[in-house]
């Protein structure tokens, strides 16, 4: 019996399907790994789609933070005083110099559009770079697929890279820097040193420039390099030429970022030891009592594991726990246990740095008990993911092993297997959708910020419809007035902090410079100090004439805003 002229055959239908998966079961070549493309493209489609989500509810710029590297982006592009000095010191530079060719663009700026369009690139790069170097560590189809469905089947990925946060960004340069050596130490080719430099060490110098992790990793991959080079050659020329090959790249992005801390501050540490560096405000937090981590190895091991456990979930937990212990019975410091174990870099960086109180981590099981930073715990997803996909594709070759179970009872057990993963995911998944906000920290924290600074943002929604021309004056340093891109109003109008002496001069006669004013008034009788009190704020107590030429528009529980009165 033949199909009708109008019909489509099943088996066309299901042709790109079977040949999708047997890509997806197919082992690497010297060269390239068969399926990355059509796991970026499915991971990057996904995260179009949860941005669809986040971006108009709001939920893409909950967090402050996310509205500062909008800000800054567009700062270096569009402000009072554009330039690269505008990328400041606080943060590293990349996920910034990535956002700019997007902020530049009104919508996406004010929006967050530009952060989620960057990260659904993060994301597709990150889950085929995860793709790919289980694939070099010999794992099968069953391993892969897993490892991704475990990767963007959880909320808490799916919603961090739809926002500017720079762990996306972070997490898409250290796979790709993970990826190239892997591919230097277990692929049959073996690459040259210019080779591992292009494919390795260009990107973990963009991981050293987007969070301090990646100074962890070009230390350890530094030092994988030579552990395996030695292995191979047994000469020291050759581990010095392929350590220098590889490194190089990484000490040139240190000795930039030094001189540009030098230049623009005059002190090569600036990013160490500044006013707005971690360092200070770990050192204001530990002198209130409010960094218990500190020298105290139990209390940071409970408070980041928590962290990981709510944010990576049960399931994966348990399958990267079994694979970790395969790894370590199998491969020991065999190559591809180096792999592996080279994963862990992020992971350890982020307990050294809670031990020695350089990072502060809040949650449920912590002192205090709140929710910051908890996204943190997102850099070690990758040692779970790839030990998770080693413990899977161990069941499934003990499934499939003519000494492991009979043959005919293979396929039913396969299926049972199989089967038992996906019920597994979609509990895990369900038990956080019934409540993302109660059991996902991530989201936890990410609703704690949009309610702190609600009467903050609904202030500049209210400057945003109401604005009409003219200068204004905020501090956008100050606490809760990180909410630039919702003010609509274009940059280069607005003075602020990072305005240098346009801003001083703002300050001192602000009727001369501005015509709106936006004041974070919950601390009005507190004592003056350059933190995160406003500045604005500050210099209207401290010269009340300055107040006389404003009548308030808008005011609200923390924050008014002043229009000038013009005669």
């Amino acid at each position: 019996m033949t199909a009708s002229a109008g019909a489509v055959p099943a088996r066309g239908i299901l042709a790109p399907l079977r040949h999708a998966w047997r890509l997806l079961g197919a082992p690497p070549e010297a060269r390239k790994v068969p399926g990355s493309v059509l796991v970026a493209l499915a991971a990057g489609l996904l995260g179009l789609l949860a941005s669809a989500i986040t971006v108009p509810s709001g939920w893409a710029l909950a967090y402050s933070d996310a509205q500062s590297h909008l800000t800054i982006a567009r700062r270096v592009i569009d402000s009072m005083a554009p330039g690269f000095e505008q990328l400041g010191t606080v943060w590293l530079p990349v996920p910034h110099l990535l956002l700019i060719p997007l902020v530049a663009i009104d919508p996406l700026f004010h929006t967050g559009w530009a952060a989620a369009l960057l990260g659904s690139a993060a994301l597709s790069g990150t889950a085929a770079g995860l793709y790919r170097i289980a694939a070099r560590l010999g794992v099968g189809r069953a391993g892969r697929v897993a490892m991704l469905v475990l990767l963007l089947a959880n909320p808490s990925v799916l919603y961090i890279y739809t926002t500017a946060l720079t762990e996306p960004v972070l997490l898409l340069f250290l796979v790709a820097a993970l990826a190239g050596l892997s591919r230097w130490a277990l692929a049959p080719r073996r690459m040259s040193a210019g080779e591992l430099a292009v494919f390795a060490g260009i990107p973990t110098a963009a991981a050293m420039l987007s969070r301090y992790e990646g100074w962890m990793l070009a230390l350890t991959g530094t030092i994988f390099v030579c552990a395996v080079t030695l292995r191979r050659t047994r000469s020291a020329r050759q581990m010095l030429i392929m350590a220098a090959g590889y490194a190089w790249i990484p000490a040139l992005a240190v000795v930039w970022w030094l001189a540009y801390n030098w230049g623009i501050y005059g002190d090569p540490l600036e990013f160490m030891f500044g006013p707005y560096s971690a360092s200070a405000q770990q050192s204001s937090i530990s002198s209130s009592g409010l960094l218990p981590t500190k020298g105290n190895l139990g209390l940071t091991l409970v408070t980041f594991h928590s962290s990981v456990l709510g944010t990576a979930g049960v399931l994966l937990l348990v399958l990267a726990g079994a694979g970790l212990l395969l790894a370590a019975y199998r491969w020991r410091l065999q190559t591809p246990g180096l792999v592996l174990w080279l994963t862990a870099s992020a992971y350890v960086f982020a307990v050294v740095s809670m031990y020695l109180g350089q990072t502060a981590i809040n949650n449920a099981h912590s002192l205090p008990s709140t929710w910051w930073n908890n996204r943190f715990a997102m850099t070690a997803m990758p040692l779970f993911l790839l030990a998770a996909a080693l413990a899977v594709d161990a069941a499934a070759g003990w499934l499939t092993r003519p000494n492991g179970v009979r043959r005919t009872a293979q396929p039913v057990l396969r299926i049972g297997v199989a089967g038992g993963f996906a019920l597994a995911a979609l509990l895990q998944l369900g038990w956080w959708a019934a409540g993302p906000v109660d059991r996902a920290p991530v989201l936890a924290e990410a609703a704690m910020s949009a309610e702190s600074t609600r009467y903050s943002t609904e202030a500049a929604r209210w400057l945003a419809d109401n604005y009409d021309g003219g200068g204004l004056l905020v501090d956008e340093s100050a606490r809760g007035n990180a909410i630039i891109p919702l003010l609509g109003i274009d940059i280069s109008q607005i003075y602020l902090r990072a305005s240098g002496d346009r801003f001083t001069q703002a300050l001192d006669n602000p009727a001369a410079h501005a015509r709106w004013v936006l004041l974070n008034v919950e601390d009005d009788g507190a004592p003056v100090n350059s933190g995160p009190v406003d500045l604005v704020d500050r210099a209207f107590i401290a010269h009340p004439s300055a107040r006389a030429g404003y009548r308030t528009v808008y005011t609200s529980t923390t924050h008014a805003v002043l229009q000038r009165i013009d005669r």
